[in-house]
């Protein structure tokens, strides 16, 4: 077992390192670097996953039902009967009513018409 920890044993391979480029040729010069080790103090790992909240539920709105109103009924009323004169005049040569008589050869009686039917 190594009695060196982990920051030793890699900063003695990045010295060594360095040392070696510093001999090679321009031309022949290779880097290669082997990390062994813990993180340190300032590394707190990944950030926690943050949950996303759930989809608003959204409400729609019930549908406008229009109801139409009942069609409008009209109603004529029935015309009155007409109003029955208080006096008739009847005629005696010829014999009948006015104005079923037009005309009349004696003078015109005033009489009580006669009840409704």
């Amino acid at each position: 077992m190594c009695k060196f920890g982990g920051r030793r044993i890699g900063l003695v391979f990045a010295v060594g390192a360095a040392v070696g480029l510093l001999c090679l040729p321009a031309g022949a010069r290779t880097f290669v670097s082997v990390g062994i080790g813990f993180p340190g103090p300032g590394w707190y790992g990944p950030p926690p996953y943050v949950y996303a909240p759930p989809p608003a539920v959204v409400y729609a709105p019930p549908p406008t039902v229009v109801v139409a109103p009942p069609p409008t009924v009209y109603v004529t009323p029935s015309a009155p009967p007409p109003p029955q004169p208080a006096v008739w005049y009847y005629c005696d040569n010829p014999q009948g009513y006015y104005p079923y008589v037009s005309t009349c050869g004696t003078p015109w009686r005033q009489v009580q018409p006669p009840p409704a039917q």
